[in-house]
């Protein structure tokens, strides 16, 4: 399937909401109302013209519980149409997204109004991925508790605001707009 069909069947962001349990919800108005949605971001991306945004993502998913509203706030807020992909029903879809091999969530992909992909993004900001990166291998060695990593990495989406996604986010909007100039 290309990008447009999957952006078809894909739910709107209201229709996944309805898929979260109390607590995922209670943490996604926790992240939405927090979030730090600079106006001028808004703007930057906004002249990138219009974009359609296909989110690959699951209801489980901890990074997506503190990322998704903060997305979702933000790309929303700039107009531009939104639909999630569940990535356990659709493995096609997230195995041309992998992140050091795996299946990574939340993945944030950026199509134009021709649904030609411009970029991608995800599955966490630079910041929060070094975390989980840095402390793989004390993981595998039994040396680190993959618990702690993760409460480390919560405990930067809390402190964060989510100011990193759309300061990454806006950031690949400029690097596309440049890369389109130059086409």
């Amino acid at each position: 399937m290309n990008l447009r069909e999957y952006f078809d069947i894909g739910l709107t962001a209201a229709a996944y909401t309805q898929l979260l349990n109390d607590d995922q919800t209670d943490l996604h108005k926790l992240y939405e109302r927090r979030a730090s949605i600079d106006s001028t971001h808004v703007e930057a991306i906004k002249a990138a013209g219009p974009h359609n945004i296909l989110i690959v993502t699951e209801p489980w998913c901890g990074d997506s519980l503190a990322i998704f509203p903060v997305v979702t706030k933000f790309l929303t807020a700039a107009g531009f149409p939104i639909r999630i992909i569940l990535r356990d029903e659709h493995p096609h879809l997230i195995d041309r997204f992998l992140t050091n091999g795996g299946r990574a969530i939340p993945i944030v992909i950026v199509a134009d109004a021709e649904f030609e992909e411009r970029f991608h993004w995800g599955p966490r900001p630079a910041e929060a991925q070094a975390m989980v990166t840095e402390s793989k291998a004390a993981i595998e060695a039994g040396e680190t508790d993959k618990a702690e990593v993760h409460k480390l990495v919560r405990g930067f989406y809390a402190r964060n605001c989510g100011a990193a996604v759309v300061s990454e986010l806006a950031a690949k909007f400029a690097d596309s707009r440049i890369e389109r100039a130059v086409d």
